[in-house]
C-alpha cells in the first residue's frame, strides 16, 4: 500500500473522502434497487409458476414511472453537490502571499522541486519535498516543452494534478499530520514510469524555517556529503533514471559505467545537449530529451561521467 493512503494528512483528504464513499453508497443503493427485484421476480414468476393464460399486458404504472424518474434525478444532485463541494475546497487556492510557493518540474522520469530563495539568497532544489505542517503550500508545476504529460499524485493528500509540457499547472494543500507520503506519477508516461516517485517530508515548522534558511544542499535532518558539480547535475537532472553509472544494467538507455574510456568529451557533450545526433546501436531516437545547460554545467558534467567524481 501506497505510504499514508489509509490515512487523511491535508485538510480538504475529509472531503475528497466524503464524496467517494456517498458516491459509493448512493451507487451501491442504486444498484440493489433494480438487481434485488429483478432476481426476486425471475423466482417468483418463473415458467413453473406462471401460465401464459395468466399473464398480463401491463401499459403504464404511474406512481412507478414517477419513482424511477425522481430516484436517478435526486441521487444525481447528490452527486453533483459533494462532487461540486468537494472539488470547490480543491481548487479554491490561498493567496500566493499567504503560502509557500514551490516550482515543480517533472520530466522524464524525475521530478524535481525549487524553492524560493531564502534571506542568503540560496535556492534549495530537492528531488524530495519538504514542507512545514499546518501551511499552505501552492505548487507551480510544469514539465519541458519537449517531454510528455505527467501526473503529480499524493495519495495520502487526495490531490492530484497534471503536469504537462509548456504549460503551468497549479495545485495547493496544507498538511495536518507529521510524516512521510508517497508521491508517484498517475498518468502513464513511458518505460520507467512506475518508478518515477518521490516523497513529501511534512516537519514541525521550526525545523522547516531553520533548514529553509541554511544553505544545506540536502533535506532537513540528512547529513550532508560533499559532491563535485558534475555529480550535483547527475542527480538533478535525473540521469540517474534512465542510464546506470556504476553496473552495466541498461534502464532505459545505454549504461554509462566506463564511458569515459570510450568516447571523447565531445561524443559526450553532445550526447548531453543533442542526444540524437549520435544514438548507440540498439536504442530509439527521441526518447532522451536534449539538455539545455551552460557549458561551465555541461564541462562539469562530462568529467564526471569520464571519471566518476
Amino acid at each position: 500500500m501506497l505510504e499514508g493512503f489509509n490515512s487523511s494528512a491535508a485538510t480538504f483528504a475529509a472531503d475528497v473522502d466524503q464524496a467517494f464513499w456517498i458516491h459509493i453508497f448512493v451507487s451501491a443503493g442504486l444498484f440493489l434497487s433494480v438487481i434485488v427485484p429483478m432476481l426476486y421476480f425471475t423466482w417468483k414468476y418463473r415458467a413453473d409458476k406462471v401460465k401464459n393464460e395468466d399473464i398480463g399486458h401491463i401499459t403504464h404504472n404511474t406512481l412507478l414511472e414517477v419513482v424511477w424518474t425522481v430516484v436517478p434525478i435526486v441521487a444525481l444532485m447528490v452527486f453533483f453537490y459533494y462532487g461540486y463541494s468537494s472539488m470547490r475546497v480543491l481548487r479554491t487556492m490561498p493567496a500566493e502571499s499567504e503560502s509557500i510557493v514551490i516550482n515543480v518540474e517533472g520530466k522524464k522520469w524525475s521530478w524535481m522541486h525549487t524553492y524560493p530563495a531564502n534571506k542568503s539568497g540560496f535556492v534549495h532544489k530537492n528531488a524530495e519535498l519538504y514542507v512545514p505542517k499546518d501551511s499552505n503550500v501552492i505548487l507551480k508545476m510544469q514539465a519541458p516543452i519537449n517531454d510528455v504529460i505527467h501526473s503529480y499524485y499524493i495519495p495520502a493528500f487526495r490531490m492530484k494534478e497534471d503536469v504537462v509540457p509548456g504549460r503551468m499547472t497549479k495545485q495547493w494543500f496544507k498538511a495536518e499530520v507529521l510524516g512521510n507520503y508517497d508521491v508517484e506519477c498517475a498518468e502513464y508516461c513511458g518505460t520507467r514510469h512506475s518508478y518515477m516517485l518521490s516523497k513529501i517530508h511534512v516537519i514541525p515548522k521550526a525545523t522547516y524555517d531553520a533548514w529553509f534558511e541554511s544553505n544545506s544542499k540536502v533535506g532537513p535532518g540528512e547529513k550532508e556529503v560533499a559532491k563535485s558539480k558534475g555529480h550535483e547535475l547527475y542527480d538533478a537532472n535525473g540521469c540517474a533514471g534512465c542510464h546506470s553509472l556504476d553496473s552495466d544494467a541498461i534502464l532505459v538507455g545505454p549504461s554509462l559505467k566506463g564511458i569515459g574510456a570510450k568516447h571523447d568529451a565531445q561524443y559526450l557533450k553532445d550526447a548531453i545537449l543533442v542526444p540524437n545526433k549520435d544514438v548507440p546501436e540498439g536504442f530509439t531516437s527521441g526518447v532522451m530529451p536534449p539538455f539545455k545547460m551552460s557549458d561551465e554545467d555541461v564541462s562539469a558534467l562530462v568529467d564526471y561521467l569520464k571519471t566518476g567524481k
